[in-house]
């Protein structure tokens, strides 16, 4: 496998410094007698977080989480599911908490439309909601016609795999049920995506649960980036681990997959074609379905914000927070959404009550598996400038580290992913 030098790593992932949010951004509301009303849309990372805390921090303020699933599958461990290391009921959580302890309006519905002016939002099943401000916290979706031939219906034969949805328990069934000495193979697109190095750790974890299962197996990973982060790292794990079993392919030497025929589970670069016995075609990414529709994104596919408030640059009073945004320097991760939805969340309190917003440290962390109790990650703390969000400095896992260290950052991770779906849901899973 080729070894290649990484980019800057700064500008990739990382930097350290704090967000100051002051009462001062906004003007203080007239409220009358009514209490003022946040929505937020979207109950992921970022969403949820937002909810939790305003609802927390926030008293008296009404906070509707409009939902469309009952239950949440965390995509930031979804990979370690694929490698047969978590269960998928352990990865998954409800929302029941977050209107139980906190008294948040969870509204289980599919957001279609959001009128800026009249400040509302129309949901599928016919109702509107009225709010003062609004935080928008949808995610991503896919481009499907940048891959001839791959949409919305291929992604049952040849999965993503990328979504807090069912296709991650259908590409964990096909590498279940591909033979001994098949072929794996995984397309990633072009940055900017959702949590740079979560296709590499699916490789690793691939390759984990068929070295231990179907060890004739191989995995491709066509790329149409030349460079990954942790590249060096992995490299390394590659050799070490998965002897044989891990291909890569850059840009340059023909990795960017442009066609698909899902028939026959072929991969097509602009030289060769690859047949898969199991496919994970990840499309490339911009914001999320609500977030176009509605006039938040802009040419670039994502959406514009304040760096200092995450107020939409585009419509007054909505807030945006999480992958769907432009975050500057600060990449799309679970852990990112959650460190933008606190510093969110205050900037909206500070609109609605007139009290002064705390001070912020964004930061985001990616953990990640290459083997069982094998752990890397990398990440870094920002700043929020008038003009973007901007990394200072970052810290990555190093080649040649010591097992008790990558144990050490193994444990790391389960102990970050229960704060974090904490945070998001107010609970720990199992927790009485």
């Amino acid at each position: 496998m080729k070894k290649i030098s990484r980019r800057n790593f700064s500008r990739i992932i990382g930097g350290a410094a704090t967000a100051a949010l002051g009462s001062n951004l906004f003007p203080a509301p007239s409220l009358a007698s009514a209490r003022p009303r946040v929505v937020i849309i979207g109950g992921g990372a970022g969403g949820a977080t937002a909810a939790r805390h305003l609802a927390q921090d926030f008293s008296g303020i009404d906070v509707t989480l409009v939902e469309a699933n009952k239950h949440y599958t965390a995509s930031f461990f979804s990979n370690r599911y694929v490698g047969g290391i978590n269960t998928l009921e352990s990865i998954t959580h409800g929302y029941e908490t977050l209107g139980k302890k906190f008294g948040i309006n969870v509204v289980h519905d599919l957001a279609l439309r959001i009128d800026g002016e009249k400040r509302t939002v129309t949901l599928k099943g016919g109702d509107t909601l009225s709010w003062d401000r609004l935080v928008v916290a949808p995610g991503i979706d896919f481009k499907f016609n940048s891959i001839d031939g791959y949409d919305e219906a291929v992604g049952d034969i040849m999965p993503h795999a990328y979504k807090s949805d069912a296709q991650v328990s259908i590409l964990r069934r096909q590498l279940r049920e591909m033979k001994d000495g098949g072929l794996f193979i995984i397309s990633v697109p072009k940055r900017p995506y959702r949590c740079p190095p979560a296709p590499y750790e699916r490789a690793a974890m691939a390759a984990f649960y068929l070295k231990n299962h179907k060890p004739r197996s191989k995995i491709l990973i066509l790329d149409a980036k030349d460079e990954y982060p942790l590249s060096e790292v992995l490299s390394e794990i590659w050799e070490s681990h998965y002897q044989g079993m891990v291909e890569w392919v850059p840009s340059e030497f023909g990795g960017e997959v442009m066609a698909v025929d899902a028939k026959t589970r072929t991969l097509i670069t602009g030289e060769e074609k690859f047949r898969a016995d199991v496919a994970n075609v990840i499309p490339p990414h911009h914001a999320g379905k609500i977030a176009q529709v509605s006039g938040l994104a802009d040419q670039s596919g994502w959406c514009p914000v304040n760096p200092l408030t995450f107020e939409s640059s585009l419509v007054p009073a909505i807030h945006l927070v999480g992958d769907a945004i432009d975050g500057g320097d600060m990449p799309k991760a679970a852990f990112s959404a959650n460190s933008q939805a606190l510093a969110c969340s205050d900037s909206v309190g500070a609109a609605l009550t007139g009290v002064k917003a705390k001070k912020h440290v964004l930061k985001n962390t990616c953990f990640f598996l290459a083997a069982g109790d094998y752990g890397l990650k990398l990440g870094g703390t920002y700043k929020a400038t008038p003009k973007r969000l901007e990394g200072v400095s970052g810290f990555s896992s190093q080649v040649g580290e010591p097992e008790s260290l990558r144990r050490k950052t193994a444990d790391e991770g389960k102990a970050w992913y229960k704060s974090m779906t904490k945070d998001m849901f107010g609970e720990i899973k199992g927790e009485n």
